[in-house]
């Protein structure tokens, strides 16, 4: 059998390689020892692996086989610490020695394809800044829009403070998730959480406003809580996505995160929200959007229909009020005679 070469690659705690060694094998010797010592055949600077720690061996077939040489700290493969083992398998070619993390390369080693240097037209939705462009101009005109619907007398101050306002948001939310990510996972990664933040932003905005519009076309009751659950689910969707790029945890640990924190911000919020509104003795609940009465589908009631609405209302109340007056009058007449 021919000569063959193992690469070995030490990891830092972000898994990034460090340095790189190679070591050649032959058809007589294909195991090589790990440790601290200069007499090892890959020399660690770990003072918590032993002078001789470990000893890998490369079967023909490309396995990989791990044995312990005695040392008080063992060797950790796939998160368990093992002592005393002999010819234990590394399914994916990583080792722990002491506190150094290796990656064992074999020429058996099955590669990914090699990616592409230039976006390819049908990748451009798979890529961050595209995303966040049109995350960050869809927005943009929503705040524009919503601007214009207040009507305010000085219009463009208030667009640029509002747009301003949005840009510093969105920025300390992209910042502090790009720390986050520096300090988990080694990288910044800015492109990438801000296509999540303006990314599910876009569709929040682009879902409320289609709902809306719905409702309108087809002249439904309005759903008062319909924003804040809107709004859950895509902070939901949002923090889940940031805690995958951003954080070592598991799938199941970040949905069961991103499904407590915003029921419990949303349950908090929406509750000092109408407890703040049912105080505001000017507070009117009406949707701000202007749409043309043509899209209805169900023809809106007549101005007559209206009022002829509201003084039948009118007369109810009165009766009612009447009814309260003559009952009070009753138990104050009931009064004077005891």
């Amino acid at each position: 059998m021919s000569a063959e070469t193992v690469l070995i690659e030490i990891l830092g705690s972000h898994g990034r390689v460090q340095t790189r060694e190679r070591v050649p094998l032959t058809a007589e010797q294909r195991t090589f020892t790990i440790g601290r010592s200069v007499a090892a055949d890959v020399t660690l600077d770990d003072a918590h692996a032993a002078a001789l720690h470990a000893t890998v061996e490369i079967t023909p077939d490309g396995k990989i086989l791990a044995t312990d040489l005695g040392s008080v700290n063992g060797i950790v493969i796939a998160g368990k610490r093992h002592q005393q083992a002999q010819g234990l398998e590394l399914p994916d070619g990583t080792l722990q020695i002491g506190r150094t993390h290796l990656k064992i390369r074999t020429t058996h080693e099955n590669l990914a394809a090699e990616k592409p240097h230039a976006l390819q037209p049908s990748s451009l939705l798979g890529d961050p800044a595209w995303i966040a462009g049109a995350g960050a101009l869809a927005c943009g005109m929503q705040l524009a829009y919503s601007s214009w619907l207040g009507a305010p007398r000085d219009l463009a101050i208030v667009v640029v403070t509002t747009l301003i306002s949005g840009v510093l948001a969105t920025g300390a939310w992209v910042a502090f998730w790009a720390m986050l990510t520096r300090v988990m996972q080694g990288e910044w990664r800015w492109l990438r959480h801000a296509a999540i933040f303006l990314g599910i932003a876009a569709i929040f905005v682009a879902i409320e406003a289609l709902l809306e519009l719905g409702w309108f076309v087809f002249s439904l009751p309005q759903w008062s809580t319909r924003t804040a659950w809107l709004g859950a689910i895509a902070f939901a969707c949002a923090l889940y996505l940031h805690l995958m790029h951003a954080s070592n945890l598991t799938a199941r640990r970040a949905a069961l995160i991103a499904c407590i924190l915003p029921a419990l911000s949303g349950g908090v919020g929406h509750w000092l929200q109408a407890r703040n509104q049912m105080r505001d003795v000017n507070h009117i609940a009406a949707s701000l959007r202007i749409y043309p009465p043509s899209l209805r589908l169900r023809a809106a009631g007549t101005t007559e229909d209206y009022f002829h609405s509201t003084a039948a209302l009118r007369d109810a109340v009165d009766k009612a009020r009447k009814a309260i007056r003559a009952d009070d009058d009753d138990e104050d007449e009931s009064a004077d005679d005891e």
